[in-house]
């Protein structure tokens, strides 16, 4: 039996498809039995419209969530930029430095077209590791008594859980290729500490600074006019019992860097050292992206 879906035309008259003339039935009780069959008929079709429509809502409204579910645990990349992330206007404040910090690159602007991150993290739950050592200048005849080195870093999930932190000072013959690192002092700190600096970077990341206890450590910045040159590196440690976390060290876009401490971090000197990310030996960071200065410190006493 063919029945018309369009309630227009159960109004229209006749029905042809079904033999009821509606007109002139002439009060035969199986005429009547057959229209209301039809109309049951035209409701079960109507519910199940009804039905199929609100299906359809809801696998749209799946996909968006499901998309929205993904968009909210960005993958391991090399940088942050390469997740396709917009920067965000997230909070800009005051710099919070470690007390006694000597030397500080600046603070990171997430709203700045150009910010981005630098994998700084060495998981062992992606079975990625990857470290950034940035330069700073100790001035000429100065001694400084390292006691601490910190590094602002970008982590989602962005309550972190970092196992520990690795730490390094170095010195780099930039006159052989690739540079050649020599390490000063390094360490590992179990406990570092976390400070939440108030920025969040593309509405997805959470900065803190991830500062790191140093010791026998002693740099002089030599008879040099330019003083002495250094790098300092802190790669926190991650992925225990397949714990979930990406970190990564923030860049400072902004000219000049703002609320940097002591002689400015040398522009385009830092090095990024990651073998999973086809960085085997030291490559500059700024061939990376635009990682020109990085927002890390040090912490100590200086004297003569």
């Amino acid at each position: 039996m063919a029945v018309s879906l369009s309630p227009a035309n159960a109004a229209a008259g006749p029905v042809r498809e079904t033999g009821v003339q509606t007109t002139s039935d002439g009060g035969d009780p199986k005429r009547h039995r057959l229209a209301d069959s039809q109309v049951k008929c035209e409701r079960r079709i109507d519910v199940a419209n009804k039905l199929a429509y609100s299906t359809a809502v809801l696998v749209v409204l799946a996909l968006l969530f499901t998309g929205l579910a993904v968009a909210q645990s960005p993958s391991p990349t090399e940088t942050i930029h390469q997740q396709g992330l917009t920067p965000t206007g997230g909070s800009h404040g005051n710099s919070k430095t470690p007390a006694g910090t000597l030397f500080y690159g600046g603070d990171g602007d997430p709203t700045n077209p150009s910010t981005d991150g630098l994998w700084a993290n060495d998981s062992s739950s992606f079975g990625l590791s990857g470290s950034v050592y940035s330069p700073f200048l100790i001035p000429k005849t100065s001694k400084w008594n390292v006691t601490g080195l910190f590094a602002n870093i970008e982590y989602n999930p962005t309550t972190p859980t970092v196992d520990a932190a690795a730490w390094a000072i170095v010195s780099v013959d930039k006159s052989v290729i690739p540079p050649l690192a020599t390490t000063v002092c390094s360490g590992v700190d179990s406990t570092p500490v976390l400070t939440d600096t108030g920025r969040n970077y593309f509405g997805f990341y959470e900065e803190f600074t991830t500062a790191v206890a140093v010791g026998g450590c002693t740099l002089r910045g030599g008879s040099s006019k330019a003083g002495t040159e250094y790098w300092e590196s802190v790669t926190v440690q991650t992925g225990a019992n397949s714990v979930f976390q990406l970190a990564y060290e923030s860049n400072v876009p902004d000219t000049p860097p703002p609320f940097s401490i002591g002689t400015p971090e040398p522009t385009d000197d830092s090095y990024f050292y990651g073998p999973q990310f086809g960085a085997s030996v030291f490559v500059n960071a700024n061939t990376q992206g635009p990682f020109h200065v990085f927002s890390a410190g040090v912490v100590g006493t200086a004297s003569k």
